[in-house]
């Protein structure tokens, strides 16, 4: 792969991760608020279908999004070129632990549904 390729395919993936993360916040910050000042709102139970389904659907997307990002990141440092894997940079991107990241990933999201879930039915 041409460097220019790769430089442009690490940065397109980055930006997918950029793109995924505010969205995800400002969804996570929008139910704990709606939850916390919805009143008698939530006593309806379509309601909190619809906010569930939310977070769950939501928290999912973003899961996959996130991942997929950070697989082809992963992935992306196995085709570094030669000039690239023997800079300073490229020798700390390589030692990067892909799998934990995704790991924790995987657990922060699945925590912030369960914690949303647990908020909007107690």
């Amino acid at each position: 792969m041409q460097q220019n390729t790769w430089v442009q395919l690490m940065d397109m993936r980055a930006r997918d991760s950029h793109a995924v993360i505010l969205p995800y916040t400002f969804s996570v910050l929008g139910t704990f608020a709606f939850i916390i000042w919805g009143g008698d709102a939530l006593e309806t139970g379509a309601i909190q279908l619809a906010i569930a389904a939310w977070v769950v659907l939501g928290s999912l997307w973003t899961l996959l999004w996130f991942d997929g990002v950070i697989g082809d990141l992963a992935a992306g440092m196995k085709d570094m070129d030669s000039e690239l894997t023997d800079s300073n940079m490229g020798q700390n991107f390589a030692k990067a632990p892909f799998a934990i990241f995704r790991g924790f990933n995987a657990l922060v999201i699945i925590v912030m549904a369960v914690l949303q879930l647990t908020a909007l039915y107690s």
